[in-house]
Parts: structure tokens; C-alpha cells; sequence
């Protein structure tokens, strides 16, 4: 009775567990709201972890079903960090979104495109890690100007290690004018308090959020049921709605 008993407990924690999806802070405003009402259509929860990688990298390593990147070359990277978890094969392609300038509300030094970055007197910050290294460099040089690069070089104020740190800066550095970084963080640093600029033709850089199922997870039917839901027409609204190119 006793082992019919623990073997029933066993199947239940199975039915009913936990998904756990470990990522950066860009795609986690989306995926937790997705995560809601996958649970509340679905009835399986599904925990969105997400944050700098430094703060969850190890835990992820232990329980992870799925992993989530801001780009492609940080999907490559946790590739190579969960040596053998995570497969090349398993990396589905999510929304896209753009890289554009953030300015002050009321865009008080009238920076119209990248090209006003260039600009004397204009302070500028950068991502310089996690999904962003090398992307205000991809924006300069673009269309093959040199200048621009040497230009903005002499501009940039601050090179923050990940959007997080950038937020915090904004948010306690009045002297910043413009901070390049992805649309959709306008609506974490606040839309009545900034607006966002477009880059321009010249300039425009895009780049995609993608997930991944690890190889150890004891969810995968669930945790790849969440992945397909995340990727539904029904979703968009959702990446629509925290500023997300719909497919």
C-alpha cells in the first residue's frame, strides 16, 4: 500500500511540475506574462528566472528546462558554458527587435538619428556586454564610415556590462543624453519619462531573442509545449505590447 501510495505521489509531482527557464532581463518582461497565461489556459506553471547571467548562471546549470537569450551570439555563448546541456539543434528563433537611441522626454537635445550622436557636446552610453558587445560599433560602421565610429567614440561617456547596469545609470546620471539600447527598454525605464529614437536606415541594427530546451530537463514535454506557445499567433500581442517586432 505504502509503495502504491509513494508511486502515486511521484506521478502527480510529475504531472504537475515546475518549469524552469533561466535568461537575461530583455525577453523576460514577455515571457513571464506569457508564462501566466500559459498557466492559467494550460494549468502548468512555468517560472521565469531572469536577471544578469551572473546571478543565475549556476543554478541554471543545475535545474534549467529552458534557457532564453537576448541575441544569437548569447544563445552561442550558453551553448558553450552548459557544455553538452544545450544544443545548437534545439534553438528556436523568437521575435525580433531594434536597436535605437533613448533620450530624455521631450528630447531635449533634438537628436533626430544616430547621426546626431556624432554631434559635439552630446554624452552617449553604450551596452557593452551580455546581448549588445560590439553593437553600437555594428551601428556605426554600418555603411562602411569610419568616421562615424572615431566620432562616437570620443561621445560615449560610459560602457555599461548589461542593460540592467545601463537602467541604473540612466535613471542616476542626468549628464547622459542618449543611451543606445533596445526599443523595448523604454518601457522598463519608463514612457513618460523617455522617448526613443529610431537609428535610422543608415544605422538600424536588429537582433532576435531565441530559447532553448536543455538536454537534462525532466519537463521537456511541458517545457517545449511553452516554447511553442510563446511562438503562437495568440503570443504576439504579447511581444507586441512590451515593444517587440510581431512575426
Amino acid at each position: 500500500m505504502k509503495k502504491i501510495l509513494f508511486a502515486s505521489l511521484l506521478i502527480s509531482s510529475a504531472m504537475y511540475a515546475e518549469v524552469i527557464a533561466y535568461g537575461p532581463g530583455g525577453p523576460a518582461p514577455v515571457l513571464k506574462e506569457l508564462a501566466t497565461e500559459f498557466e492559467a489556459k494550460k494549468g502548468k506553471k512555468v517560472k521565469i528566472v531572469a536577471g544578469p547571467t551572473g546571478q543565475w548562471i549556476n543554478q541554471a546549470k543545475v535545474d534549467a528546462d529552458i534557457i532564453f537569450a537576448g541575441n544569437s551570439s548569447m544563445m552561442d555563448g550558453f551553448i558553450k558554458v552548459f557544455d553538452g546541456n544545450l544544443d545548437v539543434k534545439n534553438v528556436e528563433v523568437l521575435n525580433i527587435r531594434e536597436a535605437g537611441i533613448v533620450v530624455k522626454k521631450g528630447n531635449p537635445k533634438n537628436i533626430k538619428s544616430f547621426k546626431d550622436l556624432l554631434k559635439d557636446n552630446i554624452n552617449v552610453m553604450v551596452v557593452d556586454g551580455a546581448g549588445q558587445v560590439g553593437l553600437y560599433e555594428d551601428m556605426a560602421l554600418k555603411n562602411g564610415k569610419r568616421k562615424h565610429l572615431l566620432k562616437l567614440r570620443k561621445n560615449i561617456v560610459y560602457y555599461a556590462p548589461n542593460s540592467k547596469m545601463a537602467v541604473d545609470r540612466w535613471n542616476s546620471d542626468d549628464s547622459i543624453d542618449a543611451l543606445i539600447i533596445w526599443s523595448h527598454w523604454t518601457k522598463v525605464l519608463g514612457e513618460d519619462k523617455v522617448d526613443f529614437v529610431q537609428a535610422g536606415k543608415d544605422s538600424i541594427i536588429y537582433r532576435a531573442a531565441e530559447i532553448a530546451v536543455t538536454n537534462s530537463t525532466k519537463n521537456r514535454e511541458d517545457a517545449m509545449e511553452f516554447i511553442k506557445f510563446v511562438q503562437s499567433k495568440d503570443a504576439q500581442k504579447v511581444w507586441k505590447k512590451w515593444g517587440w517586432e510581431v512575426k
